[in-house]
């Protein structure tokens, strides 16, 4: 695959790049350098060439992954492998269809403007905000995981500080929980193995009786090491003002940011707004399984039956 024309340019602030400096090594020379190696290698993979793969994401992979390049190479490999494997998700891509409108207009997933008092990127999900028996659960995905390359896209810096993630569980039913298969929830945690991020901190909150039955199923799929960042505040909004600032939560958690309802507007028009980029990432981030070396993966190879799944991993 040819190298871009034009080097790669960062947009980090002075601050930033020092702390991508400190934390990951990371230097104008590294950033090209690192370009450089992997779309040589993009460029001998056979199930790989379909996917036109920029230099921006291969630098926030190599944030991600601490600049491990054979653990960019895998997380790089398995987020396409994965795209192409789960069509629930990553089919249908067009933000103007009726179905996906009616899911953005939610607010499941809302990432906040500002960053908090350790520079990390936080994110709002909010499993209880939609009838279950009106949204299907893959339509609500499809417009959390539109959101979230929409975020990606622009966000250079959460590939170096990182993410905290807020779950509010308000309105979570029993019938959240049994309408959603389970399958459906194991290849939502499988995807997160791929992304070249996992969360610093999971914190719930505004949970009830059915929150905990959820709880325990989830927990059960991740590694101990993942379970040691979740943290359960229920109502206690003090309790979570000690994890994340307090200023730039949304008002409706006491707050100064904007509200849930402000922030679902303004994610439902980023989308909108980026349409192209995201119906062009539907029809170009797919593998080719037919050119993979060695044996091409099925969804069932990577999946496996109810119960195979492996734990969620982190690093």
């Amino acid at each position: 695959m040819a190298m871009s024309k034009k080097p790669f340019q960062t947009t980090l602030s002075e601050a930033m790049l020092k702390k991508a400096y400190s934390e990951l090594g990371e230097d104008e020379e590294r950033r090209q350098q690192v370009i450089a190696i992997i779309q040589k290698w993009f460029g001998q993979q056979p199930h790989l060439q379909r996917i036109r793969l920029e230099d921006y994401s291969i630098i926030c992979f190599a944030r991600g992954c601490k600049y491990s390049m054979e653990k960019i190479k895998h997380k790089l490999d398995l987020q396409f492998t994965l795209r192409t494997a789960l069509p629930e998700f990553f089919s249908g891509w067009d933000p103007l269809k009726p179905k996906i409108q009616d899911a953005l207009s939610c607010g499941s997933f809302l990432p906040l403007l500002d960053y908090d008092q350790h520079d990390r990127k936080v994110i709002v999900m909010r499993p209880g905000c939609f009838d279950p028996m009106l949204h299907k659960p893959e339509d609500i995905e499809k417009a959390n995981l539109m959101i979230s390359d929409t975020m990606g896209w622009k966000d250079e810096q959460i590939f170096v500080t990182g993410m905290v993630i807020i779950i509010d569980c308000q309105g979570f039913s029993l019938n959240h929980l049994t309408l959603k298969p389970l399958t459906l929830t194991k290849k939502q945690m499988y995807y997160l193995q791929s992304s070249p991020i996992s969360p610093k901190t999971i914190n719930f909150i505004r949970t009830n009786s059915v929150f905990h039955s959820a709880y325990n199923v989830v927990t059960n799929m991740l590694n101990d090491k993942m379970k040691q960042r979740l943290k359960v505040h229920g109502s206690d909004f003090k309790s979570l003002y000690k994890e994340i600032d307090r200023k730039i939560l949304p008002k409706d958690y006491g707050g100064d940011g904007l509200s849930l309802a402000e922030l679902t507007e303004h994610w439902k028009e980023k989308v909108e707004e980026n349409r192209e980029f995201l119906m062009d990432s539907e029809r170009n981030f797919r593998v080719d399984e037919s050119r993979r070396p060695g044996k091409a993966k099925t969804a069932q190879d990577i999946f496996g039956i109810e119960g195979s799944f492996r734990k969620l991993s982190v690093d």
